[in-house]
């Protein structure tokens, strides 16, 4: 009997070890985040998209090649940027990929979950962001 209990408990353990839990204002308030994978594929490390968090959901960052801003709205676990901007720089090729997938993802809408301490969002495309200590 103590041998079926052990590996139920490590099972149960490692459940814990990928746990999903949703999002709420709070948590995203000044807060910032580095995008570290997009549709399961790692952003090269010379992007450097990021998104901040700041009072009443504000949302500004840098898509890889151009500055955007706008007013995020969180309803059931779903992340919406409203009147989004954004600077008009030329970009590359890669970097112009990257940030229309960002920027439509927050224009359209996506499904925010934490996982594993990294933010999820999943839209028409998935972005995984990995928190962004401040300098």
């Amino acid at each position: 009997m103590k041998l079926v209990v052990i590996p139920m408990l490590f099972i149960g353990l490692c459940m814990g070890c990928a746990s999903t839990d949703s999002v709420n204002s709070e948590q995203l308030k000044y807060s910032q985040w580095q995008l570290e994978q997009v549709n399961g594929v790692m952003v090269p490390s010379t992007v450097e998209a990021s998104m901040g968090f700041i009072e009443a959901l504000q949302i500004n960052g840098f898509a890889g090649c151009n500055k955007f801003f706008g007013e995020g709205v969180l309803e059931q676990n779903r992340l919406t940027v409203n009147k989004l901007g954004k600077t008009r720089k030329q970009c590359s090729s890669e970097l112009n990929t990257i940030e229309k997938q960002l920027l439509n993802t927050l224009k359209n809408g996506a499904d925010v979950s934490m996982q594993n301490q990294k933010l999820v969002m999943q839209g028409e495309q998935e972005l995984i962001f990995k928190e962004k200590l401040p300098l």
